[in-house]
């Protein structure tokens, strides 16, 4: 008989560690306040502050983001003389420890984001104060040199008190890699999601709490603006050529969707057949094909899916992803009602599948490049 658990629970393996995830809050938005000055904005100014918003705490979002925590007690009046904020005062005052030591960063994610983050350090679509590049390797080498997986912290309430009546619940942290990934992370194109987590050989043990950081997806090395080449060469084609380049190669494209969705015909999701309202999505992106002149695989139909628009999306930017017995595999970036809400099971035993018949190089691409998480880690 299935564990009752199993049915309700994702689970991840982090070292040797596996857990349920019995709660989860997901993209929360790195504002450029919060970044450290190094990485900031050159529209903004300022240092940036230490402390993070994590939601509101009055009114039924209020109610979700105290009982994930287990924290009821948010923005309380204080008066701290010192107008300091260490681990002693914050603990005295109305920065009550939320959390002691039961939070998290993991040396794989942190190092996973730097490397989804690295075209942007370099190409910087974005407008910085400063040149980050001549920050990329020093962050890079020294999350490396971590010698734990764990990187475990404590937060504090340092919320907006009563008498603002903004009701902005924040966290912040006094621990050093609080500060570590205020530097790494840039800002409004990165996201914390946070997972609160049980070891699954015990179920009532006080949880721990999982920090994550993302990228939009946009912005993630192998897709940004500025690794993405254009079908065609422009300055090699004869004058007046490239209107029939550009022709060949929307004819080129439609070729594709055609046989994606000829030997394909039905989306395995939604089950919708209506080739109008069917995407041929590629396994491999298109870019990195260009980039690799693997021109035989940017428009091969055994590189596409045919799956309706949301199911597109969510395949596309790495939240799902199938094994090469072509078995769904969900990532654990979205919460339990979203699932729900999108007809998923991520805990099925008997999981969807596709036919992966010569599908498996593009897939295996597709897992270690696009998927958000580590397939190693997911149970």
């Amino acid at each position: 008989m299935e564990n009752k658990q199993d049915l309700e629970y994702q689970k991840i393996k982090i070292g040797d560690i596996e857990y349920y995830i019995v709660d989860s809050i997901q993209d929360f938005r790195a504002e450029d306040s919060f970044i450290h000055r190094s990485n900031k904005l050159a529209q903004f100014d300022g240092n940036g502050e230490a402390k993070k918003h994590v939601g509101t705490y009055k009114g039924e979002k209020g109610q979700l983001i105290s009982k994930f925590f287990g924290y009821y007690d948010w923005g309380k009046e204080y008066k701290d003389p010192d107008k300091k904020r260490k681990t002693e005062e914050a603990a005295k005052y109305a920065g009550t420890i939320i959390s002691n030591m039961g939070c998290f960063f993991s040396k794989s994610n942190l190092l996973k984001y730097l490397e989804d983050a690295k075209e942007e350090y370099f190409a910087q679509e974005q407008l910085y104060h400063f040149d980050i590049s001549q920050f990329y390797y020093d962050r890079l080498n020294y999350i490396k040199s971590l010698p734990d997986e764990y990187l475990f912290f404590t937060i504090y309430d340092a919320s907006d008190n009563i008498s603002q009546k903004q009701n902005r619940g924040y966290i912040r942290s006094d621990n050093k890699i609080w500060s570590i990934w205020r530097e790494l992370i840039l800002p409004k194109i990165s996201y914390l999601s946070i997972l609160k987590l049980v070891p699954l050989d015990n179920l009532n043990a006080e949880p721990i709490f999982y920090f994550r950081v993302l990228l939009d997806y946009q912005f993630r090395s192998f897709v940004h603006p500025n690794t993405i080449e254009i079908p065609f060469e422009a300055e090699v084609i004869a004058p007046g050529a490239v209107e029939e380049v550009k022709r060949l190669y929307r004819l080129g494209q439609e070729k594709y969707r055609k046989e994606v969705l000829d030997y394909m015909p039905q989306c395995p999701f939604s089950k919708i057949t209506d080739e109008r309202l069917l995407i041929a999505s590629h396994i491999k992106p298109y870019n990195i094909c260009k980039k690799e002149k693997r021109d035989d695989q940017a428009l091969h139909h055994l590189n596409g899916l045919s799956l309706s628009p949301t199911y597109d999306r969510l395949f596309d930017q790495g939240y799902i992803t199938f094994s090469d017995n072509g078995e769904l595999i969900c990532g654990t970036q979205l919460s339990a009602i979203t699932w729900e809400r999108l007809s998923i099971n991520p805990n099925a035993k008997n999981k969807m599948r596709i036919f992966p018949e010569g599908r498996e190089e593009y897939l295996d691409y597709h897992r270690k490049h696009v998927f958000l998480d580590d397939v190693e880690n997911l149970l």
